[in-house]
């Protein structure tokens, strides 16, 4: 027969193996539930960062597509424009990392983050009617978000003649 003791001794061993067992599954439970959440958070950032890298290129595009004639245009900076279907002056610009659509007097925030290096509006000109003169066949407009990593670009081609300044 085992002596009290013995048994006291025994139970004190199964209670520290209890204490480290529980502490290991604790430890790898943390680690998945963990790796599990900074997965979800970050495939959520990109999605809404992308979701907004998309909303400003559609803007832009649906800007520059209803352009009618520019007042002033500084490569892979600012492109000042006006058109008949938009009312008032309107500006795209690239600024401290943000892009940036002016109606008038009123600035509107269009995208954050851009990499500084990245931000591209060009445009091209073509003689698309055969008169001797340049018109604008695209304008292209990319950049790249600093929270994604990715490249976002498209041409714009505008729906009426615009002569090239």
């Amino acid at each position: 027969m085992a002596t009290r003791q013995q048994t006291q001794g025994l139970i004190l061993i199964e209670l520290i193996a209890v204490i480290v067992l529980v502490g290991i599954i604790a430890s790898f439970t943390t680690f998945f539930l963990y790796s599990g959440i900074e997965g979800y958070l970050s495939t959520k950032n990109t999605n809404e960062g992308a979701l907004n890298a998309q909303m400003t290129l559609d803007r832009i595009s649906l800007e520059l597509k209803n352009l009618n004639y520019f007042t002033s245009f500084a490569q892979d900076s600012s492109l000042t424009f006006t058109s008949e279907v938009l009312s008032g002056t309107r500006k795209l610009s690239y600024n401290s990392n943000t892009i940036w659509l002016s109606i008038g007097p009123e600035d509107y925030k269009l995208l954050e983050h851009v990499d500084a290096d990245s931000f591209r509006l060009a445009k091209t000109a073509w003689d698309l009617n055969a008169d001797g003169s340049d018109e604008v066949a695209y304008f292209e407009v990319g950049f790249r978000v600093n929270e994604i990593g990715r490249d976002f670009s498209t041409k714009i081609f505008p729906r009426t003649m615009v002569e090239d300044k």
